[in-house]
């Protein structure tokens, strides 16, 4: 009998940011999702989106308090990405 080989595919979630640049360059957010920074992994999309909108949501009330949080500016350009997206694979040279 022959045994066959199953590939196990996990699938996470990446919640991601721009690119820190500095002051003069700007529009990281339209940088290769591969020079991103992964901010943390989840299990699931759902998870992802609670956890980057509630993070905004907290900071965009300390903003109307008068307090800036230095990374509510890269909060705004955040995405959930699926683990295996095309566009994470860096370029080979």
């Amino acid at each position: 009998m022959r045994l066959r080989r199953a590939a196990v595919v996990l699938l996470g979630w990446y919640l991601m940011l721009p690119p820190l640049t500095p002051p003069p360059t700007r529009y990281a957010y339209k940088r290769p999702l591969s020079q991103w920074r992964i901010v943390q992994s989840f299990d699931d999309a759902d998870a992802c989106q609670d956890y980057a909108s509630t993070f905004f949501d907290s900071a965009r009330q300390e903003r109307a308090m008068g307090v800036l949080n230095p990374v509510y500016r890269d909060y705004m350009f955040a995405q959930c990405i699926a683990s295996d997206d095309p566009r994470l694979m860096r370029r080979k040279q």
